[in-house]
């Protein structure tokens, strides 16, 4: 099947590899710039693609990461890759007319962080329930980009076929939002879950009912950052359009003022 296919059959696509060439570059070079003096000794001299995948240290905290954090998502180097013409032509192997989502970020993980470790959840179940009319009934297919590689301890699970099931309750959680389905995991069979493993510059395309996760917390990890990007289309054409909701979500939406 080809990514289309996949992406509405399965749920999500294979991975793909985006040429971005020095937007690539000047994002990685950024987070560097903002982060050496916080990793592990090393020669400031070898390659950039090398740099952005040293460990740090210790786990940075407190407002100085959040700092960090905002000035990259506020980066012209960040704009210029997700408004790229590279990451928009790969939206096209699923969408026919795809259109910026508002709602695209640069994302951090160390393992210890326990506040980026996102439980398994939709997209939608936030998307479903915001108050910006801009949002709402989008079905934003995220674009899951690494920075400087995953592997199977540290990345992102998806669960193949889920997102033919419906828009399940998700409980809030403080930091993250609605990112949190409850007594979800006697529904979910082993051989659907599949995680991600990808080189930098790879990617995969997810659906926004596609049920997904960070990869637990393992035992003997380093501190070597996760770095990676949702970016995120629709398709005005509304491709998606058909979603099964879950009666207690669309009580939340009553309850919230947003019918």
């Amino acid at each position: 099947m080809n990514d289309k296919e996949l992406f509405f059959e399965r749920g999500f696509t294979n991975n793909i590899k985006v040429e971005l060439g020095q937007k690539l570059t000047q994002l990685q070079s950024l987070v560097y710039d903002l982060t050496k003096d916080l990793l592990i000794e090393h020669d400031s001299n070898q390659p950039i693609k090398q740099k952005i995948k040293l460990p740090f240290k210790t786990v940075p905290r407190g407002d100085s990461w959040s700092k960090i954090m905002n000035t990259v998502n506020e980066s012209i180097q960040l704009k210029d890759v997700i408004s790229s013409d590279e990451i928009k032509n790969t939206f096209k192997r699923i969408f026919s007319k795809p259109v910026l989502f508002e709602i695209s970020a640069f994302r951090a993980r160390f393992p210890e962080q326990s506040r980026v470790l996102y439980n398994w959840h939709q997209d939608e179940g936030t998307w479903f329930l915001s108050k910006k009319k801009n949002v709402t009934e989008k079905f934003p297919a995220t674009l899951w980009l690494s920075i400087n590689g995953s592997d199977e301890k540290n990345s992102i699970q998806v669960v193949g076929n889920t997102h033919k099931l419906k828009l399940f309750n998700h409980q809030w959680v403080d930091g993250q939002g609605f990112f949190k389905i409850n007594n979800i995991n006697k529904m979910i069979k082993e051989d659907d879950i599949h995680t991600v493993k990808t080189e930098e510059s790879e990617c995969l395309i997810f659906h926004p009912l596609t049920i997904h996760r960070s990869v637990p917390v393992s035992e003997n990890i380093d501190l070597r950052p996760r770095y990676s990007l949702d970016i995120r289309y629709f398709d005005d054409n509304l491709s998606i359009k058909k979603v099964n909701v879950d009666f207690r979500v669309k009580l939340k939406k009553i309850f919230r003022g947003l019918i």
